[in-house]
């Protein structure tokens, strides 16, 4: 029997990519959903290239594919890395242990863990109930729920008074955009610094840096953390050195030993460069949304073949030139960044088409994705973001802000 069929788990978002990238390859790929519960619905799961064009819950899965045909569990999205860890050990294919599967996924494990060996990390509490002592804080609290994805759900609160009111009101029952329950959060303190996020592709003990970017964030329709675009960064740059070096120990001390990995975390800007860099959160996955697409254009090798390539059991130390301590560094060869348009009418509606005639007209446009269908939701995080956008080129910093009044011309 060969070994040619790709199980991907949760395919939304890059999970499609992977999909395509697969099928091209001559690999048959079948969906999975890992929690029948979630919304799936909300992410438009794309069939085209699965053999099964209605997902199989995990117990089809297991029931209609064998153990000798299966070549590789890929893990689509964030709600499917325990699930997809946890396949990849049934089928007997590469992946994480599922021992340590909650320090990928539980946002606060993942900082207890940072703590144990050592790195710096982010005060944090869990919280399953309205009542309970809340640690002091000087520069206020984040409270996120646990299990979430994207900027879903996640507040900033000024003071402990302020936290002590919401958290009272908090219904544990609730079900969040994905579908599911939110059963507990975890409160931090709130850490100053410029967002990052590394990518990484992780084979034994040899990382594969392949992008580096930073997030503009800023507060929109009474939220701090409206995304205003993601620009791509030259991983060789000195300067983000301690950023790298820093992840690439977070990646360790988190037990992940084999695939795709985004690292959200802070740093502060001095004259030598960023310093004391903090992680937020990982994905033990391909970074969502339109990135693996850019960053075809501005890095080799790129994070999305690369991955593919390690799915596939290849060496990956082929694809690269400059290696440091089993740290290997992808070149930026373009400029490029992703804008997120971002919302504030009621009830506003996009005109497609005048909209796209608009932005076809700029010199480093590469890609549109249009979210919203019908009324537009007012943007207040990721989640609810209508529109991305791709830029490609050295024009494309002058051309976000033209790409800005494009948008709101095309609102009616």
């Amino acid at each position: 029997m060969v070994k040619g069929k790709v199980v991907i788990v949760d395919p939304f978002s890059t999970g499609a990519l992977y999909a395509q990238k697969f099928h091209e390859l001559g690999h048959q790929c079948y969906a999975v959903l890992a929690n029948s519960k979630m919304n799936a619905s909300y992410f438009s799961f794309d069939n085209t290239y699965f053999v099964n064009k209605t997902m199989y819950s995990v117990q089809e899965c297991q029931e209609e594919l064998h153990k000798d045909e299966v070549l590789a569990v890929v893990i689509g999205s964030e709600t499917g890395v325990i699930i997809g860890e946890q396949l990849a050990d049934y089928f007997g294919v590469a992946g994480n242990s599922i021992t340590s599967s909650l320090k990928r996924r539980d946002k606060f494990v993942m900082q207890n863990s940072l703590k144990e060996h050592g790195l710096k990390h982010i005060r944090s509490q869990l919280i399953t109930t309205n009542d309970g002592h809340v640690f002091d804080s000087e520069n206020g609290y984040i409270l996120k729920p646990v299990n979430s994805a994207g900027s879903d759900g996640v507040m900033f609160f000024a003071n402990k008074t302020a936290l002590y009111e919401h958290i009272k009101g908090i219904d544990y029952t609730a079900i969040n955009a994905l579908g599911i329950k939110n059963d507990s959060y975890i409160v931090q303190s709130f850490e100053r610094g410029d967002e990052f996020v590394v990518d990484m592709v992780v084979q034994d003990d040899d990382i594969f840096i392949c992008s580096l970017c930073i997030y503009k964030k800023s507060c929109y329709n009474g939220s701090r953390f409206v995304y205003e675009n993601m620009q791509m960064l030259d991983i060789a740059d000195k300067k983000y050195e301690a950023i790298i070096q820093y992840a690439t120990q977070c990646v360790k001390a988190l037990d992940v030993r084999f695939g795709p990995v985004h690292m959200e975390l802070l740093a502060q800007s001095s004259t030598d460069g960023y310093i004391n860099p903090i992680m937020i959160e990982i994905g033990a996955r391909l970074h969502g949304g339109v990135a693996p697409i850019i960053f075809e254009k501005c890095y080799r090798p790129n994070l999305l073949e690369l991955s593919v390539a390690n799915y596939l059991n290849q060496d990956l130390t082929r694809f690269y030139k400059k290696v440091e301590d089993q740290i290997f560094y992808s070149e930026m060869f373009n400029k490029a960044k992703v804008v997120f348009l971002i919302n504030s009418q009621k009830n506003g509606k996009l005109d497609e088409r005048l909209f796209l005639s608009k932005i076809q007209s700029l010199p480093s446009f590469y890609q549109v994705k249009i979210i919203a269908n019908g009324i537009m939701p007012i943007t207040v995080d990721l989640l609810t973001c209508p529109v991305l956008v791709c830029l490609v080129g050295k024009t494309s910093d002058v051309d976000e802000n033209k790409l800005r009044t494009m948008f709101n011309e095309s609102i009616y």
